[in-house]
């Protein structure tokens, strides 16, 4: 089985409608800002394979506790987290897709721990198979994603990811919680990322939602194809 955790329901919605056979199964009671969190696992196929689909709301802390949780419960082959991210270079753009060779925290810093993306304390690599099977796919970027509890935005956070991360192409705020979760329990991951906005050189962060659908389907479509060729 391979399972498949989004943040956003927008995110989790554009996969479940390309799954065939699907049965809705209940989930731990998670709250979430006040309200229980919608996460719901969706348990169907794509192209005859088994797949069951989640969503684990919005940050590291809800993205490692539902990965876990799916860990634990499907015992999957491969996990797979798909959605948006802002771009943080300049020849990514909204709409590019993002497959992450590795990721890492870029908020966390320890003294004399190596604070870059091949670190071996925060920085995890992803599931060489995946790269292999996009790796023909021309409208697709390799390399590093970064993540924080933060929406990329200003010049401040800029500053620190190009000091100490100048090759990530995307940030969000859940991958690098699944891969370390995932590297923790000894399970395969692969991050995602379609681009929603590109603040690093256009300053456009406040078109994350009006570009949201469409990079939402450009991701689905995407993860449907590596399912179906795993």
């Amino acid at each position: 089985m391979i399972a498949v955790l989004c943040a956003m329901k927008e995110e989790r919605d554009a996969i479940l409608k390309l799954m065939e056979n699907v049965k809705r199964l209940d989930s731990e009671t998670i709250y979430y800002h006040q309200e229980v969190l919608d996460n719901e696992y969706y348990v169907g196929k794509i192209n005859g394979k088994d797949v069951v689909l989640g969503r684990c709301g919005v940050g590291m802390i809800y993205a490692t506790i539902n990965t876990m949780l799916m860990i634990q419960k499907f015992d999957p082959e491969l996990l797979i987290n798909c959605g948006v991210a802002g771009s943080l270079n300049e020849n990514v753009h909204v709409g590019d897709i993002v497959v992450a060779n590795r990721t890492a925290d870029w908020r966390m810093d320890v003294p004399g721990w190596d604070r870059s993306i091949n670190s071996d304390k925060f920085s995890f690599a992803c599931d060489d198979r995946v790269l292999k099977i996009i790796s023909d796919n021309e409208n697709v970027n390799i390399g590093a994603i970064v993540s924080a509890n933060e929406f990329i935005k200003d010049q401040n956070q800029l500053e620190i990811i190009r000091k100490y991360f100048p090759e990530a192409l995307a940030g969000e705020m859940e991958g690098a919680a699944v891969a370390n979760t995932c590297y923790a329990f000894g399970k395969k991951c692969s991050i995602i990322r379609s681009i929603s906005d590109e603040t690093l050189v256009k300053n456009d962060f406040e078109k994350f939602y009006f570009n949201l659908p469409e990079s939402c389907s450009k991701v689905a479509a995407l993860c449907k194809e590596i399912i179906e060729r795993y």
